[in-house]
């Protein structure tokens, strides 16, 4: 059964844990190996960019549509495959200790088939989920990030109760009108505040309902702050940046 989401790749694993010999004074390295084809024929697509966050190594496929990253250490690796025309897809990978995984990214003009995971010996697929601009953030980010669940467990009755108990951040507020400082820099800049990546100001922090929402970002400054948040507002206040239930990330 095909599903279609609103991506421009697609990506199937193959995972075979290979057996390694190994020797006592010997450690054994992880792998990410695949390859980038079309969904119509198969046929290889090369000098697609692959990008493996952990490491910040970036690659492109030879003329066989092949790619290989060696020598990782066990953990949860995030590949990235970006070809023109398309939009990136992001899969991530939980190498063992030596184990190696092979993944098939495909691309598919007329939209895109939900990722899924071929174990081997198994007859039926195991879906995967892409994950969400918030979740990659906060899986490999350096930020401060809240949560659904976090704001249902703390129940708050304004967004900015939910905001002012974090280190750092300071609150202050006149009469009905607040205004939030993530940082100690003396010119006392406010945060770059955005709503489902779209910039707006901080007075939308009043006017929203913490139900509303379905994660927050927090970054103090911009050695915290991802590159697509960090403009000039940004580099001295730090961000905020909010998803709500209706536009949740991408």
């Amino acid at each position: 059964m095909s599903i279609r989401p609103s991506h421009g790749l697609a990506v199937g694993f193959l995972l075979a844990i290979l057996p390694v010999a190994t020797s006592y004074a010997q450690k054994v390295t992880a792998a990410i190996t695949g390859r980038v084809v079309t969904s119509a024929d198969g046929t290889p697509v090369a000098g697609a960019q692959i990008f493996l966050a952990a490491s910040r190594k970036r690659i492109k496929t030879d003329s066989v549509g092949r790619f290989a990253f060696e020598a990782l250490r066990p953990g949860t690796h995030q590949v990235e495959a970006s070809i023109i025309g398309f939009a990136p897809l992001v899969a991530v990978v939980v190498l063992a200790e030596g184990e190696r995984k092979d993944i098939e990214f495909r691309t598919d003009t007329v939209g895109a088939f939900l990722p899924t995971i071929y174990v081997e010996g198994e007859s039926q697929p195991e879906l995967i989920k892409i994950l969400t601009k918030f979740e990659r953030r906060m899986a490999f980010g350096s930020g401060r990030y809240i949560t659904r669940a976090d704001i249902v467990k703390r129940n708050p009755m304004r967004l900015l109760d939910l905001l002012r108990f974090l280190p750092g951040v300071r609150v202050s507020c006149v009469e009905f009108r607040c205004e939030i400082r993530l940082n100690q820099d003396p010119r006392g800049c406010p945060p770059a505040v955005f709503m489902d990546d779209v910039q707006t100001t901080q007075h939308i922090l009043d006017a929203t309902l913490p139900t509303d929402l379905e994660g927050i970002e927090i970054y103090r400054g911009p050695s915290e702050t991802p590159p697509e948040l960090n403009n000039e507002t940004a580099r001295c206040g730090g961000a905020i940046a909010m998803w709500t239930r209706r536009g949740r990330s991408p």
